[in-house]
């Protein structure tokens, strides 16, 4: 017998049998909460959520390689990972507060310097370095959102923008090129 938690708002039957693959936020890992909370609400779904390398191109590579061994059947990114998720065209994906411009959010929010990764990481990896050329590897990586938007992946697509988001703010410019746009009450982190 199935057992349901009665405290979590579950929906077995959503994505049974399906994958979700999860893109975590710059800093975060596949082992954050949020991935906790997918996998608690559908608990019939294989969710997959790997360790982003730090390195924008060796991410997005490895993004790719996932899509074509694992074909998920929902992409679901939140902010540096929302950034990613719109560039893996041809899937369903959701993405939640995504950093569209990432090189410029690390200026603006001083992010240059020692870092620690804010969840465990299964490399053991803890601390990592930004610097002012990591900074422009992600500038450039950027300027790649939005060039494979076609009237079919707009269909593909949805933005989820918190109204109180003080880190990232790219609704109009996700608007600017997606129409599927809501804006729902909370902050950049769920």
């Amino acid at each position: 017998m199935e057992q349901i938690n009665q405290y979590i708002k579950q929906f077995p039957e959503l994505f049974k049998g399906k994958k979700v693959l999860y893109v975590h936020g710059f800093g975060s890992s596949g082992q954050s909460g949020t991935v906790t909370r997918i996998r608690e609400v559908l608990p019939h779904a294989e969710v997959i959520a790997p360790d982003l390398p730090i390195h924008p191109k060796d991410a997005i590579d490895l993004l790719r390689r996932l899509c074509q061994t694992e074909t998920p059947d929902l992409i679901i990114g939140t902010s540096m990972g929302g950034m990613y998720a719109e560039m893996l065209d041809g899937f369903d994906r959701i993405l939640v507060n995504p950093a569209m411009r990432m090189g410029d959010t690390m200026k603006e929010h001083g992010m240059i310097g020692a870092q620690h990764f804010s969840n465990p990481r299964q490399d053991g990896v803890q601390d990592f370095m930004v610097t002012k050329a990591l900074v422009k590897e992600y500038k450039d990586l950027t300027e790649q959102c939005f060039s494979a938007v076609t009237d079919e992946e707009q269909e593909r697509v949805w933005g989820l923008f918190g109204d109180e988001d003080t880190t990232v703010n790219t609704y109009d410019l996700f608007r600017g090129h997606y129409p599927k746009a809501i804006r729902f009450h909370g902050e950049h982190r769920m």
